[in-house]
């Protein structure tokens, strides 16, 4: 018996070494390409957390955001992101910020750093919606490869409600967190390093990828649709002239125009080992 656990072990070991290296060294996932990255004017959102976010500009490999949070909106649990920085500017209503386990309320043309590492979440306490928008500069910038995640992620975790329970949270997160540097406030950042690294190359096996087709951006759409209390209130310009409705849940199909509803820095919990 002891012999026969001792093999075992050995051989999950082997597993773990060997498919790790496979998975990042010698068949690498390739990056995502340019049709993958959400157009300026584009707007995804969250109708659980109560988000809905706007593409202002991107230049240089960053990108820019503007983020409306509804009455009452409940925001993300707290995460992480170890490489780079978010600040936030209100430029309407009462931003609540939780960050570094402490609640600010941020009014308009009030700012706060969230420095890498920092575990934060915005949410909204009034019973009036807050806009948080800052200028076009590099202060307020952030690393574009984070809006393909911001699509991604809702997609996946809005395609069906078993997403979010264990063991598929656990593996789909394996394959985005060590891509997109988004990470749960707890447990700590690199416990969650090694788990995904003995986790991912299963993951991958199995069908998980760290982006899917399904979930790309729509091209040809203009504003896509802004939401107020779960109901449209206004649908932009352009067409998608394929007349497909996109694959994450949520996505509706107006009249030959798209309404988008991938949330956006919002459910982290999915992301953790909910059971």
């Amino acid at each position: 018996m002891k012999r026969i656990l001792e093999k075992a072990i050995l051989l999950l070991v082997l597993y773990l070494v060997v498919g790790a290296m496979l998975d990042q060294f010698v068949f690498p996932e390739a990056a995502p390409d340019e049709s993958y990255y959400p157009p300026v004017g584009y707007v995804f959102v969250s109708e659980t957390e109560g988000f809905e976010q706007r593409i202002l500009g991107r230049d240089n490999g960053m990108f820019w955001l503007e983020l409306t949070l509804r009455p009452h909106a409940t925001g993300p649990p707290e995460h992480i992101h170890t490489s780079f920085s978010e600040r936030f500017i209100v430029a309407e209503g009462t931003l609540s910020l939780m960050a570094d386990g402490e609640v600010r309320q941020l009014g308009p043309s009030e700012s706060f750093l969230v420095t890498p590492g920092m575990p934060h979440k915005p949410f909204n306490e009034t019973d009036e919606p807050v806009v948080v928008r800052g200028p076009l500069t590099k202060e307020y910038a952030i690393p574009e490869l984070f809006s393909v995640f911001l699509i991604q992620v809702y997609g996946f975790f809005d395609e069906d409600p078993a997403n979010e329970q264990a063991p598929k949270a656990l593996l789909q997160m394996s394959r985005f967190s060590p891509v997109y540097d988004s990470w749960l406030a707890d447990p700590p950042v690199p416990v969650q390093r090694v788990l995904y690294h003995a986790t991912g190359p299963t993951a991958r096996l199995l069908g998980y990828r760290s982006y899917y087709p399904r979930f790309k951006p729509r091209r040809g759409v203009g504003r896509i649709a802004r939401f107020a209390a779960g109901a449209v209130e206004e649908v932009g310009e352009g067409t998608d002239p394929s007349g497909e409705t996109p694959g994450g849940a949520g996505s509706v199909n107006l009249a030959g125009l798209s309404t988008q509803a991938h949330a956006c820095g919002s459910e982290f919990v999915r992301w953790g080992l909910k059971s």
